[in-house]
């Protein structure tokens, strides 16, 4: 009997270690669409070098316009996603209190909000997966799953970030966050 699937939308996938040598080594994903169909996700820790005003030529305030972008996958990496929070946005189609925009039009609107709280970050490209591909890479234990929270999608771009949100687990995370990048070389 096959078990009823998780929808893991909100939730962040962990490099589990095993992806030494791959694009997915030490990245933290925000899964954004989880289906039978397929999942849509994107990785919250690699920065890009490319500026949000270089690939929208939008009108929006300076603040917004030199922030750096993020990588948000090997796919399609030409794509523009906008990820946006704020206090007042109690239902967010990702999780409550964020939402994914994908039409850069809607960023002009969202980048001028006079709302303090009103968070922005956008990437390229994005991490996607065909049906049942998740799930498999999933059952080879190749990702660890942990809730997601607004604070964590915002708060570090950087690479470290993995180790950093593994660290706040428990201890056997702790120990895989602090071991050899490669885990063969234990």
């Amino acid at each position: 009997m096959r078990e009823k699937l998780q929808n893991l939308r909100g939730y962040l996938l962990l490099d589990a270690g095993g992806m030494y040598g791959s694009c997915f080594h030490h990245t933290v994903i925000l899964m954004c669409q989880h289906s039978p169909g397929g999942a849509f996700g994107l990785v919250l820790n690699q920065p890009n070098d490319k500026r949000v005003g270089d690939v929208l030529p939008i009108d929006m305030p300076p603040s917004v316009k030199n922030r750096r972008t993020r990588s948000g996958g090997p796919v399609d990496e030409s794509s523009v996603h906008i990820l946006h929070s704020d206090a007042f946005m109690f239902q967010g189609n990702v999780m409550n209190n964020l939402s994914l925009v994908q039409d850069p039009s809607d960023l002009s609107d969202l980048a001028n909000s006079v709302n303090p709280d009103h968070k922005i970050e956008v990437f390229l490209g994005y991490s996607g997966w065909g049906s049942g591909q998740l799930e498999s890479e999933l059952a080879r234990k190749a990702w660890l799953v942990c809730k997601a929270t607004s604070e964590l999608v915002f708060s570090n771009p950087e690479e470290t970030a993995w180790r950093e949100i593994l660290r706040g687990l428990d201890w056997q995370h702790r120990l895989l966050a602090d071991g050899p990048d490669d885990l063969s070389w234990n």
